[in-house]
């Protein structure tokens, strides 16, 4: 009878202390985390003003005011050694210069990791763009759509400038285009290093990507100078717009990486 009462006290101490060890194990570490691209609109050395109270000067001499700065950034991917290790799905963001809520654009369930460069689009995708009207970002209500058949507008930036030859001195940059057929595809590619640095995802850091985005290149380039007397209206998909397109192209440059712990 000992023995027997001895076998019984034994398992029952096993599965006691089993059940504790499964208690106290600490969870395993998330596998993933979020990463906040936070982006800085600047003209030059001076952050974009949308009152049309901040004077900027083109390297053509042309001074103007700002009164509104809209674009698309889409289709967002974080690299390493060149490879391609995190693609965000259905990532359309509108960066509205009026809205700083929209310049802190999240890249959600980023694997753990680490990334030396990230990828994106200037724009919106040519099967976004024959889709018509939709939601999120994406919706008209924002006043990025012309029509089924031009689609979004990828950058808008408007303004005023007394090289304008329009009556009231404004101008109005609306550049779109997705399609390559007619040669009027101002979608651009953008990959961005970063200078050595390391961005590191893990479960317990939400990294923030600081990016400068200066705008005054959008006139000057590389690779295009370019003027707005005569310029006023760019509206249309065509020639002019992919002049600014390749223009837009180079707007965006690495500041650096925060790590923000939750």
């Amino acid at each position: 009878m000992k023995i027997k009462s001895l076998v019984l006290f034994t398992l029952a101490a096993l599965l006691v202390t089993s059940c504790q060890d499964k208690d106290d194990a600490s969870p395993s570490s998330p596998t993933s985390g979020s990463v906040v691209v936070d982006i800085t609109n600047v003209m030059g050395n001076t952050n974009v003003d949308e009152t049309g109270s901040t004077s900027y000067t083109t390297n053509a001499g042309e001074t103007f005011t700002v009164t509104k700065l809209k674009y698309y950034l889409t289709n967002f991917q974080l690299l390493k050694n060149g490879e391609v290790k995190y693609t965000m799905p259905e990532s359309y963001f509108l960066v509205d210069e009026s809205d700083q809520s929209t310049t802190k654009l999240t890249l959600p369930r980023v694997p753990a990791g680490d990334y030396d460069a990230i990828r994106f689009l200037i724009g919106v995708d040519s099967l976004r763009n024959v889709s018509g009207a939709q939601t999120g970002a994406l919706d008209p209500a924002y006043g990025m759509f012309w029509t089924w058949s031009t689609g979004y507008i990828f950058y808008k930036l408007e303004g005023k400038s007394p090289y304008s030859t329009l009556v009231d001195s404004t101008f109005n940059f609306h550049i779109a285009g997705f399609r390559n057929s007619n040669n009027t595809n101002a979608i651009r590619e953008v990959v961005i290093g970063f200078n050595g640095d390391i961005l590191n995802v893990t479960g317990g850091h939400s990294p923030e990507l600081h990016l400068f985005v200066d705008h005054l290149k959008f006139f000057n380039g590389p690779p295009n100078q370019m003027i707005i007397n005569g310029n006023e209206n760019v509206m249309t998909p065509g020639p002019r717009s992919l002049l600014y397109a390749d223009n837009y192209a180079g707007l965006f440059s690495y500041d650096h990486i925060h790590e923000d712990s939750h």
